[in-house]
């Protein structure tokens, strides 16, 4: 693994592993329309054995259980793996299991899963192409593989300050990528793409910068970025004051693939 590579991966441990009591309680993992159109596109069925790649708290996981044979879901953080299975539990949850991976390296045969998911994830992975390849490789052929994400925009210099906003929230950031690129990644792994939706995930300021684990002084100081974007960004992404707060909106891309 080259040096740059660890390091990335060794601060998603770190971020995740400090920040997961605060996504265990988060209204927008939980639920939300790109969750309900992942769940659409996927169209699990009783007899899918499904992958949730990068599960986190198990948000995903869980609303693939309820309509699926089995579920397992891959995570490369102890503290997201032990808050998912505490909520496995209190939900009563006897068809999902949790297990430690890495989505550069899926631990599992290929052709297993009939459904590969992951959801707000992709943007930390340090070589996003070998992580939808491995998507594909475990996906038997026919099934298929969605992806949901934060998408930059077309643009690149909205997409280039989009990324740089998000990095200066989270060290663990890598990119998001415009949904063209994302189509692209997705082809090029041996994935038919069926399907881009597109929609929008509301944020208010305050919350997305404390999920981040951002100093009181670093805050202010992106604050005064967000306040001060020219006007094609505050249009782009909806940046708007609400009472005390920002309110703003990151584009969300979700992408249907079929295994050729």
């Amino acid at each position: 693994m080259r040096d740059d590579t660890h390091t990335a991966k060794k601060a998603v441990q770190s971020q995740f592993g400090r920040q997961a009591g605060w996504y265990t309680v988060s209204r927008r993992h939980a639920q939300s329309p790109g969750l309900e159109i992942l769940a659409r596109l996927a169209a699990p069925t009783a007899t899918d054995r499904v992958l949730d790649v990068a599960t986190g708290t198990g948000f995903t996981a869980f609303a693939m259980a309820a309509r699926s044979r089995s579920v397992v879901a891959l995570d490369f953080t102890a503290g997201m793996v032990r808050e998912a299975r505490g909520l496995r539990d209190e939900r009563g949850l006897t068809n999902v299991t949790f297990c430690l991976g890495d989505a550069e390296a899926v631990p599992f045969r290929g052709g297993v899963f009939d459904l590969v998911v992951c959801r707000y994830a992709s943007h930390h992975f340090p070589n996003l192409e070998q992580a939808i390849a491995e998507m594909a490789r475990v996906t038997r052929r026919g099934g298929r593989v969605v992806v949901d994400d934060t998408c930059a925009p077309e643009d690149p210099r909205l997409d280039d300050l989009m990324n740089r906003w998000e990095l200066r929230r989270d060290g663990s950031h890598v990119r998001n990528v415009p949904p063209s690129r994302l189509r692209a990644v997705f082809e090029s792994a041996g994935l038919t793409v069926g399907a881009v939706e597109k929609t929008a995930i509301p944020q208010h300021f305050i919350e997305w910068a404390r999920r981040g684990g951002m100093t009181p002084a670093d805050t202010a100081a992106l604050r005064a970025e967000f306040e001060g974007a020219s006007p094609d960004a505050r249009v782009e992404f909806q940046i708007k004051p609400e009472n005390d707060d920002l309110a703003f909106a990151w584009g969300e891309a979700v992408v249907l693939g079929v295994k050729r």
